[in-house]
């Protein structure tokens, strides 16, 4: 009965986008299930990351000027945040392995209402673009995920990170990754207090993006990038701190990320 209750949900929320503009017009046509699997929060079946998720959730603090949501692109940042940010407050909550289902369970399963951070700051999506889900189902489950963030912190700005390349040549997973990518900024049009922040792909890997890809898998080198040129390196963190100040100085007039 749950089953076909979230069948339901998620064709009513199909319908809803019929209406909602030419710019989620394309979203009116993405597989049911695939949204209903995408919207139902889900404990990550992965042992190392649960064990990453409960002590993400026992760290909790009493306070945060910026929350960070995500997947281990922002989860390996954490350790290196108080001396990236030595003046800000920076609650790292994302958990390496997540896809958008298992940061719905983290909100919901964890009390972080008494936060009141200005800003949040979330990235996911290359997991579940990887793990086979339709990219308009991934574009669907950040508004989600944005949604709840507005209702839990009204007040915050949210600050939505376009998924990085990724791969031998940085053009695995292309057309789903650019597909979502598009949807972000699209997101961010539409709701107040909410900004897309693009990573500029040629330049995030050392203008190897721009490069044709490569017919025999050869594996590009960038310094922002450790080997899999997957997750990003200490240079490449820089690089994102560099960003997120920019983004904000740039929508906010002020740098939140001293």
């Amino acid at each position: 009965m749950r089953l076909w209750t979230g069948f339901a949900v998620a064709v009513a929320l199909l319908v809803g986008l019929v209406g909602a503009g030419e710019g989620r017009a394309e979203q009116a046509s993405c597989d049911p299930l695939a949204i209903d699997l995408t919207l139902t929060p889900q404990r990550t079946p992965n042992y190392p990351s649960l064990k990453e998720t409960l002590s993400v959730q026992a760290a909790r603090p009493a306070r945060a000027d910026v929350v960070m949501l995500g997947d281990s692109l922002l989860a390996g940042w954490s350790t290196d945040l108080p001396a990236a940010f030595p003046a800000t407050a920076i609650y790292d909550f994302a958990v390496g392995g997540d896809r958008v289902p298992n940061v719905l369970w983290r909100l919901e399963k964890t009390d972080l209402s008494h936060l009141r951070p200005e800003a949040a700051v979330l990235l996911i999506g290359t997991n579940d673009l990887a793990g086979g889900t339709p990219a308009c189902a991934v574009t669907i489950g950040i508004e989600n995920i944005v949604g709840r963030l507005r209702s839990l912190w009204p007040e915050a700005r949210i600050f939505v990170l376009t998924i990085p390349p990724r791969g031998a040549d940085f053009h695995v997973l292309d057309a789903g990754r650019l597909e979502v990518n598009r949807g972000i900024g699209a997101l961010a049009d539409r709701i107040d207090g909410v900004h897309a922040v693009s990573i500029d792909d040629d330049a995030f890997t050392c203008g190897q993006y721009g490069k044709r890809p490569s017919a025999d898998g050869q594996r590009l080198s960038c310094d922002n990038y450790v080997e899999d040129n997957l997750h990003f390196s200490t240079k490449g963190y820089v690089e994102l701190a560099r960003i997120l100040r920019q983004a904000t100085i740039h929508t906010l007039g002020k740098n939140l990320f001293q």
